[in-house]
């Protein structure tokens, strides 16, 4: 632990999910949805750095959150000759391999990079074993582990309290790697192990070494999993999922914002039919997710706690995503 009694801080990259998205939020009983604002409300750290590639960027996040050090590069952090508790990584995904690398020389005991880890499996390895050797914890934000209605969710899958899984059809847009691997990330944890089946059309709908795929997967109880590319990114936004039971069928809307679950009943209009009901809405719990990540990473620093997202599982949807992105270059 720091001198401080609490984790110490540094959060590399000051843009959306470090910290602006919760700039008008200055009530800290609401969730918060960055990294700055979960840090800020958990009595157990304390941010004491920060840095950008833009020092006026660097600055004005340093004046917002009240961090006393604001710094434009990881070696300027590093010439400080301070060391962190902690280190989140919140740079484009094409800087993680060499900000994570460098952050190495900071001492950290733990590092919690955006999604995914880097553009490559084979650097993502790499990176694996880097902080495996310096005994550094690696922490990936596949946020959705930590929703608590995912939670419960994969209890009731795991337990059989939901029935049998018929099948899901998920969408989404904005890059296999880039959102897809989110996706793929959240089935994995929710069904377990899957093959991928079939690859469709590529869309690039926003990067253009990243197209959104249309893939057909199965799992191990041969359950047809399947991702469809939705609107193009620059038209809106999807991320969300249809789960196909025996007796319902239970919808994840708006990224995990809100769930609709419809249950099977006998029709009022035709008679001896079974059919799905309009359904119940209910809040879901994604709101939570960095709040109960920091959690996480106090617990796992403070207490021994297993990690929710591990290097190990963001590698079990990268990989599936590198197989899909090969196969569509084929």
């Amino acid at each position: 632990m720091s001198g401080f009694d609490k984790l110490s801080v540094l959060i590399v990259g000051c843009g959306n999910i470090a910290g602006d998205l919760d700039t008008n939020n200055l009530d800290l009983d609401q969730a918060s949805l960055t990294h700055a604002g979960a840090y800020t409300a958990n009595q157990n750290f304390i941010i004491k750095a920060c840095v950008d590639i833009s020092q006026d960027k660097s600055d004005n996040f340093a004046s917002h959150w009240d961090i006393p050090n604001a710094y434009k590069s990881i070696d300027q952090a590093i010439q400080a000759g301070v060391d962190y508790d902690v280190i989140s990584i919140c740079t484009p995904t094409d800087c993680h391999y060499e900000n994570l690398i460098a952050c190495l020389f900071l001492s950290p005991r733990l590092v919690f990079c955006e999604k995914p880890v880097t553009s490559s499996v084979k650097d993502t390895l790499k990176i694996k074993a880097a902080y495996k050797q310096a005994g550094v914890l690696l922490v990936i934000n596949y946020s959705r582990r930590w929703d608590e209605r995912v939670l419960s969710l994969r209890k009731e899958i795991e337990t059989g309290g939901r029935g049998s899984l018929r099948s899901v059809v998920a969408y989404y847009n904005k890059g296999i790697l880039n959102n897809g691997s989110h996706l793929l990330d959240l089935l994995g944890f929710l069904v377990g192990k899957m093959i991928i089946k079939n690859v469709g059309h590529a869309d690039y709908d926003f990067f253009k070494d990243d197209p959104s795929v249309c893939v057909t997967l199965e799992t191990g109880l041969n359950i047809p999993v399947i991702l469809v590319p939705g609107a193009k990114a620059c038209e809106y936004s999807i991320f969300e999922m249809q789960m196909v039971f025996d007796n319902s069928m239970l919808i994840m809307l708006d990224g995990g914002l809100r769930w609709v679950e419809r249950r099977a009943g006998e029709s009022d209009v035709f008679d001896g039919y079974r059919v799905l009901d309009a359904g119940i809405v209910s809040q879901g719990g994604y709101l939570g997710t960095m709040s109960n990540a920091v959690a996480n990473i106090w617990g796992a620093l403070a207490r021994g706690e297993s990690l929710n997202s591990t290097i190990d599982t963001a590698l079990i949807s990268h990989k599936l995503c590198e197989k899909i992105l090969k196969a569509c270059k084929r």
